[in-house]
């Protein structure tokens, strides 16, 4: 297994979120200091994507193989060459980076199955940006029976150390919890940004700025009392969502709601605040490891002020929200954070988040070719 022990680590890391609203790569430093992990966010940026491949990222789930396998060998030289740029346009040598952290986009995620897919193949990540790419940060954790989501956990209890609950507000809500008995959970709450970008999208916006629309809207408690119906929110973790459970359960109720869109948007902010609210009061029952606990809150949701005012008539502990930088790029923070515990052969995914058979190093490393016309193939570990 390729390892690379050091006592500081530079990675560029890459984030596609299921919202599909661009690209996140992060330039970030990370140390070990005094038995706790520390990290500086040196340059970070979101690269919106072009039409096509927003296009084709979001249809994927329902072509062809062939097209799959095209699209996933293609959007790896996307990603190689925005790294490249990136290193450019901010002035970072190649050999002020350890390696490349990609998590690329997820297209199927049926752990039931064993099944979890993200495009962005790392062989041609690592060929066009000529460094090592570390991708596949779900793999073994579902081989070994787990739900492979939410990944973000660990790197919440590592470099958040000061926070017993994290709220990530990206196209899903997922939550972290660390508990009086010692263990370390988290799970996937409700779809955020995936249906409220929807709608926003219906209604002639590429997103609902501060939730202006979904704030004209009127609440229909009907369609508020199906949504909280659905069973998954009676599921006991751990659990995690994925895009074709929003599409084979979610979408069909709110198709079938004959009101406004506006109306349908203002009913779902509520239907998140609510089991958002629900899911804290579990975990606060269960026994959180704080007698005070403060909630960090991240992602692009907690741009959203009216989603923000509709969690407080609903959340029942204090919520932080970072510098700004930090909202819109902790989980690539933390993807970059899981390559630096893969690189280092150490478990990067918990089994006491996602139910597995045991802890796992997730990832597999890709090392560039050799610039000699003899070299071998890029190789894999």
């Amino acid at each position: 297994m390729t390892t690379l022990i050091k006592d500081e680590y530079r990675v560029v890391s890459l984030m596609s979120g299921s919202s599909l609203d661009g690209l996140d790569i992060a330039y970030v430093r990370y140390w070990k200091e005094n038995d706790r992990w520390r990290f500086d966010l040196l340059q970070a940026e979101t690269v919106p994507y072009p039409k096509k491949w927003e296009l084709r990222l979001f249809n994927l789930a329902y072509q062809d193989a062939i097209t799959y396998l095209k699209t996933s060998a293609y959007y790896g030289l996307y990603l190689g060459e925005e790294v490249s740029k990136f290193l450019e346009r901010h002035g970072i040598a190649r050999d002020q980076v350890d390696f490349v952290a990609s998590h690329g986009h997820t297209i199927f995620h049926q752990p039931e199955n064993h099944v979890s897919n993200q495009v962005g193949d790392g062989a041609k990540i690592a060929a066009v940006c000529g460094m090592p790419v570390v991708s596949n940060f779900r793999d073994s954790d579902v081989a070994l029976g787990g739900q492979g989501a939410p990944i973000t956990p660990v790197g919440d209890y590592w470099l958040f150390p000061e926070f017993v609950l994290t709220l990530n507000l990206g196209g899903f809500a997922n939550l972290t919890a660390r508990l009086k008995d010692g263990r370390l959970i988290g799970f996937d709450i409700v779809a955020v940004n995936l249906i409220l970008n929807h709608y926003a999208r219906e209604l002639g916006k590429p997103m609902d700025e501060n939730g202006q629309l979904g704030k004209d809207g009127v609440l229909d408690n009907d369609l508020l009392e199906r949504l909280n119906a659905i069973w998954y929110y009676e599921k006991p973790f751990p659990k995690c969502l994925s895009i074709g459970w929003v599409n084979r359960v979610l979408f069909p109720i709110l198709r079938r709601a004959r009101i406004s869109k506006l109306d349908i948007l203002r009913t779902y902010y509520e239907h998140i605040a609510i089991q958002i609210g629900r899911a804290v009061k579990v975990v606060y029952d269960i026994g959180l490891a704080a007698d005070e606990p403060k909630m960090l809150v991240t992602g692009g949701g907690a741009f959203n002020q009216f989603l923000l005012e509709r969690l407080q008539d609903h959340v029942h502990v204090e919520m932080i929200l970072p510098q700004k930088e930090i909202i819109k790029f902790k989980e690539a923070i933390i993807i970059g954070f899981l390559g630096v515990l893969r690189m280092r052969g150490e478990p990067n995914v918990y089994a006491s988040v996602t139910g597995a058979e045991r802890d796992s190093i997730n990832g597999a490393v890709w090392l560039p070719p050799p610039s000699s016309s003899s070299s071998a193939s890029t190789t894999a570990s």
